[in-house]
């Protein structure tokens, strides 16, 4: 027989009905095994007679609808609720659940097929709310309601004006009696017209929180998961798809009382996710090296800047006195050595993300930068002629003197100070020792990049 709406909301009241019953079901379970006579016996089962009879007649389902029926005005059912921004907001909820989705244009909990409700309000008539989210095949009173009707209780009596009380009972738990804001939600002042204003008061989704919240959670812990990320890990192959939520932030609402918050939040244990909502970082792409005439030029200058101010500075302020290694050791790691370092990291980015042979080959005119710079940064060129005069070497020295060349160029201050041949030959010392490190850290085939 299929299992209608009517059978699964007298199931549900049979259900809160049993879970009264279990502990003085338990202590007549109890009193029997200890009974030593059939007096004992009776007496165990009068006892538990007169505790059940009062929880029978309680969850006696018209009884009991009647009474769910006084009290669905103590909760309100809800998609979207205030308490999520403050625990004390006592703004009015909002249950959205029909949208003309031909005016939506944005990602929103309107986007959602199948909403999940909330309740928010007396914890006591919690079970109210559970009673009206019981849905068979998407229909629930929920749904009914809104239609005008409770037709899934209709078997239940013939009386139309009871029928008629317990639709209007339930009804409000739909909508709050009064729209009102608070003083503890957000709210923001939205321009609409020349100093008019629309005081606009957003609302946390838990529809669209809930939503997220299992998708998260069955990425983790859902069924098969382990075995796909064991796969994944072994390098395997595994028939299913791993789906995963990188850089997720949890957020917890209600602290000790989750069911304060909502229903729902109860129900995630007072969790929720956020997705990274960050925007991508950027590495700026290098310059087309072959439009260059060299790479020591006007923008490894401006890069530079900063360093180049402060290692002018610091000459400037050299005395005789300052001859010494404390002296020299400053000005090797905290200018010429963070200058190279700033060459070789263009150089790096050159070699990764630049497509291989784009300075076309030992004779191509096209390439306007300077042959040994090039033969430096092109280290995927396949040309057989522009790789055997890489691999000769002789292009390290060149490179190395530019660089010297190119930062006494940028060091000069005759007004201060006077650098010559000595600094020259220091500076392109220092440079070509790193340099050879680099090359050697530097995959020389596209096998190994």
């Amino acid at each position: 027989m299929e299992h209608s709406l009517y059978d699964a909301l007298l199931e549900y009241i049979e259900q809160n009905k049993q879970v009264k019953l279990e502990p003085v079901q338990k202590a007549l379970d109890k009193a029997l095994k200890a009974a030593a006579s059939e007096e004992q016996v009776e007496i165990a089962n009068a006892d538990y007679a007169e505790k059940a009879a009062p929880i029978e007649a309680k969850y006696e389902p018209i009884r009991w609808i009647t009474d769910a029926a006084r009290r669905a005005k103590q909760i309100s059912l809800a998609t979207h609720c205030p308490k999520f921004t403050h625990g004390d907001a006592k703004a009015t909820s909002m249950l959205v659940t029909e949208v003309d989705k031909s005016e939506s244009r944005y990602l929103t909990s309107y986007s959602l097929t199948d909403k999940a409700i909330d309740a928010i309000g007396n914890a006591a008539a919690m079970d109210v709310a559970r009673f009206l989210k019981v849905t068979v095949e998407g229909d629930s009173l929920i749904s009914q309601l809104q239609a005008g009707h409770i037709n899934a209780l209709k078997p239940l009596t013939d009386d139309a004006t009871l029928l008629e009380t317990w639709r209007a009972g339930f009804s409000l738990a739909l909508n709050d009696q009064t729209l009102s804001a608070h003083n503890l939600i957000k709210q923001t002042y939205f321009p609409v017209e020349e100093d008019k204003y629309h005081l606009l008061c957003p609302l946390y989704s838990s529809s669209l929180a809930h939503t997220l919240y299992n998708k998260v959670r069955a990425t983790r812990f859902g069924e098969n998961v382990k075995a796909v990320r064991e796969a994944k890990n072994k390098q395997r192959y595994h028939p299913e798809r791993w789906e995963i939520f990188p850089h997720t932030v949890k957020q917890a609402f209600g602290g000790a009382n989750k069911q304060n918050i909502s229903l729902l939040n109860s129900n995630r244990q007072g969790e929720g996710f956020l997705l990274n909502a960050a925007p991508p970082s950027y590495q700026q792409q290098p310059e087309d090296p072959s439009k260059q005439t060299s790479i020591f030029n006007r923008r490894l200058a401006y890069q530079a800047s900063h360093l180049l101010h402060d290692f002018r500075a610091f000459l400037a302020s050299l005395t005789e006195r300052d001859r010494n290694f404390a002296t020299r050791y400053r000005r090797d790691h905290d200018f010429i050595l963070p200058l190279t370092d700033l060459v070789f990291d263009y150089a790096a980015r050159v070699q990764q993300q630049v497509s291989a042979s784009w300075s076309k080959g030992a004779d191509d005119k096209a390439c306007r930068l300077k042959r040994e710079h090039a033969l430096w940064l092109d280290v995927y060129n396949p040309d057989a002629q522009f790789q055997r005069e890489r691999e000769a070497q002789d292009w390290l020295g060149t490179v190395a003197s530019d660089f010297a060349a190119w930062l006494l160029r940028q060091l000069e201050d005759k007004q201060h100070y006077l650098l010559g041949d000595t600094e020259f030959n220091y500076i392109r010392k220092v440079f070509l020792t790193q340099l050879k490190a680099f090359e050697r850290d530097t995959p020389q085939s596209e096998e190994t990049r």
